[in-house]
């Protein structure tokens, strides 16, 4: 049972160092920021926080999918289903780095459009794309 076990958790990539550990570290880390600049702009949204400090949430959490790009993109995959994981997580933190940039201009008044509501919904769409597609 308890091999089992060991083998199961084994085939997580979020529980193995190397590549597919640091992958899934910054798939996780990239949705947890997404998440959290959707939440951000719910907030203001909702009126119940100010355009400086939304400004500064949504900044946090492009600096750290920055820092979580930054740290996969020259890792060297050692297998194809690496690869392919490294790939969609690039392509899926360069989409949720533009529309965080978005949601940042859109606070401090520099664009109108998209409305924060469609920010805030396409966010939670990249996120919840991410964290469906990446296994």
């Amino acid at each position: 049972m308890v091999v089992a076990l060991g083998l199961l958790l084994s085939q997580c990539p979020a529980n193995r160092d190397g590549v597919p550990g640091q992958l899934a570290q910054a798939m996780e880390e990239t949705v947890a920021a997404a998440h959290s600049g959707a939440l951000a702009l719910d907030l203001r949204i909702r009126d119940r926080t100010t355009p400086q400090l939304v400004s500064v949430q949504i900044s946090d959490a492009r600096d750290e999918v920055v820092k979580a790009f930054q740290g996969i993109a020259d890792l060297k995959a050692d297998d194809a289903a690496d690869l392919s994981r490294q790939r969609f997580l690039t392509d899926s933190m360069t989409a949720i780095i533009d529309l965080l940039n978005t949601a940042s201009a859109h606070t401090r008044n520099v664009v109108a459009d998209p409305p924060l509501e469609q920010l805030r919904a396409a966010l939670t769409a990249s996120a919840d794309r991410l964290e469906a597609g990446y296994r």
